[in-house]
């Protein structure tokens, strides 16, 4: 992936296919960890789901009625932040075989979702590679994490890219 440059109000960059699909899956697997709250089929205990999702308040009770009246709105806001993400990358992915690079061209107010996108991203991959290791499932190698920690590192690079880009924007 190429840095992200400003492009009018917004920004644009190139990145491969596959790192464009990669993201796009990442989105839709943070956009279930979402849904499952709306649906209310969510499992609290998820250490990934108190963090998405902590309590506002101390005492247990007041935690669980904010909980009850305020996170599927919650959700469904990083839903739509989600959902623009995922939708940027789905739409410049090549329809057929043979494009290894795609660009990526987002307006103000998509380069903002983006960066709420890419911080819940980061934030889940965290999570999952700092659990316990008993907590995660037997198949997930040392290897497995490892690989997870590199993404981890570029997803950074892309959220830290955008800001920089409209940082310099609002500077410039």
């Amino acid at each position: 992936m190429k840095s992200w440059q400003t492009d009018g109000d917004g920004a644009a960059c190139s990145m491969l296919a596959e790192e464009a699909d990669m993201l796009a899956t990442l989105g839709r697997q943070v956009l279930g960890l979402h849904r499952a709250v709306i649906d209310r089929t969510a499992v609290e205990s998820d250490p990934v789901m108190a963090r998405l999702y902590p309590d506002a308040y101390e005492d247990a009770a007041d935690a669980a009625e904010f909980r009850r009246f305020a996170s599927g709105d919650i959700a469904y806001a990083r839903m739509q932040s989600m959902t623009r993400m995922v939708v940027d990358l789905e739409s410049a992915l090549p329809t057929e075989e043979g494009g290894d690079v795609v660009r990526i061209e987002v307006d103000a107010a998509g380069a903002d979702a983006w960066l709420r996108a890419l911080g819940e991203v980061r934030l889940v991959l965290h999570v999952r590679t700092g659990q316990d290791r008993a907590e995660l499932p037997d198949d997930v190698t040392d290897d497995d994490i490892a690989q997870l920690r590199d993404v981890i590192d570029w997803v950074g690079f892309v959220q830290g890219t955008l800001l920089e880009a409209l940082d310099g924007r609002m500077q410039g």
